[in-house]
């Protein structure tokens, strides 16, 4: 019975020694990790029956560098594409929905967006509350060229994290106000 009792003792012991009282950096990583799937994939859409944005393409370098082609001239009723690639661009080219595909566009990834670290990390006065800053970064390939706009190499983002019964869990929620009321 004593033995019995010792090994009860031992094992409430290990169940809620499990559970982390305080959320560090570290398990905020793990969790961030854990949810968001660190390394994703950043894609970007071609839209190849467009002549504007196969200008985009033109202007880009990705024709000197032998990744696609682009038509300069089509005849009237040509239902040619204006953008094609190159086996050169084989590896960049994802997986495109149906509806897309019928409308010539093209998904080609852009860049790997990996986690950086956490900058910054507030406990609320309750306990039970945490918002957690972290960055990514962002790793371009040769096809980020195609964006219009660029492509930022590093990224903020701000999540929030509340600790129930279960230990600390990351949150669906968007908004600072409907965390603090949560």
């Amino acid at each position: 019975m004593k033995n019995l009792l010792c090994i009860l003792t031992v094992m409430i012991l290990i169940i809620t020694g499990c559970q982390p009282e305080k959320l560090d950096e570290k398990l905020a990583a793990t969790l961030i990790l854990e949810k968001n799937h660190y390394p994703t994939i950043v894609y970007h859409d071609i839209f190849c029956g467009d002549p504007t944005h196969a200008y985009t393409i033109f202007k880009s370098g990705l024709v000197e560098k032998g990744f696609v082609k682009v038509l300069q001239t089509r005849k009237f009723g040509d239902t040619t594409s204006f953008v094609s690639f190159t086996a050169a661009a084989k590896p960049y080219l994802l997986p495109t929905p149906a509806d897309d595909k019928m409308s010539k566009i093209q998904r080609v990834k852009v860049a790997d967006e990996e986690f950086g670290a956490i900058k910054g990390l507030r406990i609320m006065s309750s306990d039970n509350k945490a918002i957690v800053e972290y960055t990514t970064i962002r790793r371009k390939n040769v096809f980020a060229a195609a964006m219009k706009n660029g492509l930022k190499d590093t990224l903020h983002h701000e999540v929030y994290f509340i600790r129930n019964h279960d230990g600390w869990q990351l949150m669906d929620k968007k908004s600072e106000i409907e965390f603090l009321s949560y």
